[in-house]
């Protein structure tokens, strides 16, 4: 696999963007200065900004607020892997990088009755 570019472009300034020739030349240049924060970024492109530029094998779980993008946690790709189980893992990093325990709920009891009505052909 190569690497991806995630850009955040302000819809607010679409005029701006939608027909910059310069637009891909601005990414290119933005996409190494990621890590770069302030007004001053090399990653920010007038009307967006470069937010991320990583492995595709990483997997990347973020806040996205207004036009900020956080990384909380990465990770890493797992070939095969069920969208549910990555991500039941992935909540689970997050979970325990922020000193937390994630564990399912149990089975409310209308639903057991529910399911035991259903079972034996039964409708409540």
């Amino acid at each position: 696999m190569g690497f991806r570019t995630v850009v955040v472009l302000y819809n607010d300034r679409t005029d701006e963007w939608k027909n910059d020739p310069q637009l891909g030349r601005k990414i290119m240049e933005g996409m190494n200065h990621t890590h770069e924060t302030g007004l001053d970024s090399r990653a920010d492109i007038g009307y967006g900004r470069v937010v991320e530029c990583a492995h595709a094998d990483t997997q990347t779980v973020a806040v996205l607020d207004s036009y900020l993008f956080t990384p909380i946690i990465h990770s890493f790709w797992h070939c095969n892997e069920p969208d549910e189980d990555r991500n039941i893992r992935l909540l689970k990093e997050l979970a325990d990088k922020l000193g937390y325990k994630v564990s399912k709920k149990k089975a409310s009891p209308s639903k057991l009755v529910v399911q035991t009505f259903v079972s034996k052909g039964r409708t409540p």
